[in-house]
């Protein structure tokens, strides 16, 4: 005799637990599980498990293959599609007939009507199409009726011929839930997209059927356990660091299933003693935590008075000073050289000082005002405005010849290389303090 599909999954069902092979009959029997159903097969797993109910679960059923009768379904045939009623250009009662028992080959010129059909069925029936708003069925736009959009698909659900009315919007017939159509335009979604085309012979389903209700079982016991146990069993992972030969440590690594109430009530017993000997141990560990603070707090100062002291030294060692004695040498002597050269360059001005540290503050604070209030955008100094002499930024009077060769002599010395050297001495020796 030949073996069938269906033999190789009873064969796996023969290895599975009772309460599975039960509901592996349940679901051959019936399309989907009730609550009852659900609820028996929860009540079989916990007898399983070793827990006690106050009503004890029917006895499980093995699966066999008798339970494939009352699984098998009528088969719904598409007869066809009649009365159609402003569909399209669709003329009114047009209809389409389809073989009960072979395929069927609808072809016409393009504009005939074809996609027409297809588009009643699309809506009436089950199909993939990424943009719902493309399943809309349009009317006769060049038609005079405006009636309501109508059809009836004809089904045969081993009753004969039943027509069943459709219109748009209408809410979908249970049996017509059962014709899947595929077309080009929901193929693209599994061959783009990736999707996968989840169809399986009714026999070769019931693995898939099970795994769904395990899963569902184990959600409602997770969720159980967490109202009766709740946060109870974290009190079994004491964590004792370091490992000392104590009695609540012994008493821990003894801690079974087989432990009475009457060992743990000795083993966790609390008195006065305890108390007293918890008390003294917290003021003990309270009292070092604040000395060990102050020492904490001790050291940081002394660590920090270290390091000050350390670069006090080596600022005060002969190597520091003797370097710092050559800065300021050598920045006084740049200085010197500067104002000498500042003294022969303006000899004949009115005022002494030129090229002092004062006079050079000042002509910093003439450039400043010079280019960022008096004259922007123009280069230090403006002896001229649109062949016009400049005003003074010191003491906004016209610039008369003398002034203006006098200003480009104080430019040319404020350029100088001597007076750039000096300030960069004196630079140097501000870094090394």
């Amino acid at each position: 005799m030949t073996a069938e599909p269906i033999d190789d999954v009873l064969d796996w069902a023969k290895k599975l637990s009772s309460w599975k092979q039960d509901a592996l009959r349940r679901l051959a029997i019936s399309n989907d599980l009730t609550d009852t159903d659900l609820g028996e097969l929860l009540a079989m797993v916990k007898t399983a498990a070793g827990f006690s109910l106050a009503s004890a679960p029917p006895g499980a059923v093995p699966f066999a293959k008798a339970h494939f009768g009352g699984g098998k379904h009528q088969p719904i045939i598409l007869k066809g599609i009649a009365n159609v009623e402003n569909i399209n250009r669709l003329v009114p009662k047009a209809g389409l007939t389809f073989c009960p028992k072979a395929l069927t080959i609808v072809y016409g010129r393009n504009g005939s009507g074809k996609s027409g059909f297809v588009r009643i069925l699309r809506t009436a029936c089950r199909t993939r199409v990424e943009n719902p708003a493309k399943l809309k069925v349009l009317a006769d736009v060049y038609g005079a009726s405006a009636g309501p959009q109508t059809a009836e698909i004809v089904i045969d659900a081993g009753a004969g011929d039943t027509p069943i009315s459709w219109s748009p919007g209408k809410a979908a017939s249970p049996q017509l839930m059962q014709v899947a159509v595929f077309d080009t335009a929901s193929a693209q979604l599994y061959v783009d997209g990736g999707n996968q085309i989840r169809f399986l012979p009714f026999g070769l389903a019931l693995p898939h059927r099970l795994n769904a209700i395990c899963i569902g079982l184990k959600d409602t016991l997770e969720a159980e356990r967490a109202t009766e146990v709740g946060n109870k069993v974290s009190l079994t992972t004491i964590a004792f660091a370091p490992v000392r030969d104590t009695g609540a440590q012994r008493f821990d690594k003894a801690l079974s299933k087989s432990t009475t109430n009457a060992q743990i009530d000795v083993a966790t017993a609390f008195g006065e003693t305890d108390q007293e000997r918890l008390d003294g141990i917290t003021a003990a560990l309270s009292a070092s935590a604040a000395a060990a603070a102050d020492v904490t707090a001790f050291a940081r100062w002394a660590e920090t008075l270290v390091t000050e002291c350390t670069a006090v030294v080596a600022a005060f060692m002969d190597e520091p000073l003797q370097k710092l004695t050559a800065l300021r040498e050598a920045a006084t002597a740049a200085r010197e050289a500067a104002t000498v050269a500042a003294g022969a360059l303006f000899t004949d001005d009115p005022l002494p000082g030129v090229g002092s540290d004062t006079w050079r503050a000042l002509w910093a604070a003439a450039r400043d005002y010079s280019l960022k209030e008096a004259y922007v955008g123009k280069p230090f100094p403006v002896v001229a405005t649109d062949a016009e002499p400049a005003a003074c930024v010191l003491c906004q009077q016209p610039l008369l010849p003398d002034g203006v060769s006098r200003m480009h002599r104080f430019q040319k010395y404020m350029d100088d290389t001597l007076d750039a050297a000096a300030t960069k001495a004196e630079q140097a020796v501000a870094d090394a303090l």
